[in-house]
């Protein structure tokens, strides 16, 4: 069974609650067309959850005593990072209150980032049936998460690994993360826009 406890501490400074989404010559196989939720960013480094990367597990997979013949089942299990892939983290919005943690971590528009899944797990297999489709909250659970040390996420920026832009709901949950990535450029728009649709930077003469 996965790791649920609490995790993050409650902090979100600088780029938290943004993106950081891989510039097209990122190479690195864990980072490579990726879009990066910033949770936590301060002066002791960052942390953040690729949000486009959907694995091939799910939540019947991970707690399959729980979930192995329930309808939530099939809810997919998201790589956050390399770091730490035992741990199982949320992003969700619309959540009722009553299920939230108190490590939760306010985004913004009413999105919260959930270190512990517990209560959220204990309210899908009680009430998730209960629901109409289009009243369930949106969630998104990870395993692991994307870690940066003091200086680090700040040096990759100036070497222009990373583009940032304001996160949305819509690329968080989106119904298509495999294009996530080039969704998430073409919403900032300009020479971006041709970076989402062909893959690559326009050259410079």
């Amino acid at each position: 069974m996965a790791e649920t406890g609490p995790l993050f501490p409650g902090n979100a400074d600088f780029l938290g609650g943004k993106f950081i989404i891989s510039e097209a010559e990122l190479t690195d196989p864990n980072f490579q067309f990726t879009v990066v939720l910033i949770i936590s960013h301060d002066s002791a480094g960052a942390l953040g959850l690729v949000v486009n990367r959907p694995s091939n597990s799910t939540l019947g997979d991970l707690f399959p005593e729980q979930f192995g013949d329930h309808s939530a089942s099939h809810i997919p299990i998201f790589v956050g990072g390399p770091v730490q892939q035992e741990y199982i983290f949320l992003v969700q919005q619309g959540l009722p209150e009553d299920y939230r943690s108190e490590a939760a971590i306010l985004i913004h528009d009413n999105i919260y980032f959930e270190p512990d899944v517990r209560p959220v797990l204990q309210f899908i297999h009680d009430s998730w049936d209960d629901l109409p489709y289009t009243h369930r909250p949106k969630l998104r659970f990870f395993a692991g998460y994307s870690g940066w040390a003091n200086g680090q996420l700040e040096a990759e920026l100036d070497q222009k690994a990373w583009v940032t832009q304001p996160s949305s709901s819509d690329i968080i949950f989106s119904p298509n993360p495999e294009v996530g990535w080039r969704d998430a450029l073409k919403k900032k728009g300009g020479l971006y826009w041709i970076m989402g649709e062909t893959g690559s930077k326009p050259s410079m003469n």
